[in-house]
């Protein structure tokens, strides 16, 4: 009866699911942004097709999608590239980054509560796990350093990082890559969390600056390698 007099429920919207041009361009970004395609590399629309598995109107949307966010490089007449990553715009984004997760960990080492301080361990447990997965690795990392930075309880520095992290995810992945730094993080993030377990904010500080400094210098180097094995 009750229900009879609230009359018929209303019907539910469905929310459309992402376009073909969405899934291509979400395909396309992680590939870009894990380092499965090499900065400088051309994307031919053929190849991106029979890889993405759609046709070429969404490949081609796609593209311009990624071009906008300065993923894509796009050439009049010629295939696309991965644009190439450029140290002059990326050391100062990097340093800010320093800056930023360093002064956070080193207020989250007074101000996470015991509950959060366990969640970054079982992060931490799970980044060891997935050591051998990139795709993994680089999400629960992603996870450990935004979890410090919300422990810092600062609006101010959360909205500041929140900027700049994102802009930074493929450089770092593209860091990840030289030889022993996956091993090398996990060390360093084992550190970080023993110190603010310890509530030593200073030591937090420092471990944290030294972790970003290491990424951008891996980074760095990595970038001028490639340059001079390519002649460049």
């Amino acid at each position: 009866m009750e229900e009879a007099a609230r009359g018929p429920a209303a019907p539910r919207t469905r929310r459309p699911g992402p376009s073909r041009t969405e899934r291509a361009a979400a395909a396309l970004r992680r590939l870009i942004l894990l380092d499965a395609l090499a900065p400088g590399e051309a994307l031919n629309e053929p190849d991106l097709v029979q890889r993405l598995g759609v046709s070429r109107t969404p490949v081609r949307e796609a593209l311009k999608l990624l071009a906008g966010e300065g993923l894509v490089t796009l050439r009049r007449n010629r295939a696309a590239l991965v644009s190439r990553l450029d140290p002059a715009g990326l050391v100062p984004l990097f340093e800010l980054e320093a800056a930023l997760e360093s002064f956070a960990a080193g207020l989250a080492a007074s101000r996470m509560t015991p509950a959060e301080i366990g969640r970054l361990a079982r992060l931490q447990a799970a980044m060891e796990a997935a050591a051998g997965d990139r795709d993994a690795y680089t999400r629960l990392n992603r996870l450990a350093h935004r979890l410090i930075v919300a422990g810092a309880r600062s609006e101010a520095v959360a909205e500041a990082h929140g900027r700049v992290f994102g802009r930074l995810a493929r450089a770092r992945n593209f860091a990840l890559a030289s030889g022993g730094r996956v091993e090398e993080s996990l060390r360093e993030h084992r550190a970080i969390l023993e110190a603010l377990r310890a509530r030593e904010a200073e030591r937090a500080r420092s471990l944290m600056a030294h972790h970003v400094a290491r990424t951008q210098a891996l980074l760095v180097a990595r970038l001028s390698e490639d340059r001079t094995d390519a002649g460049g």
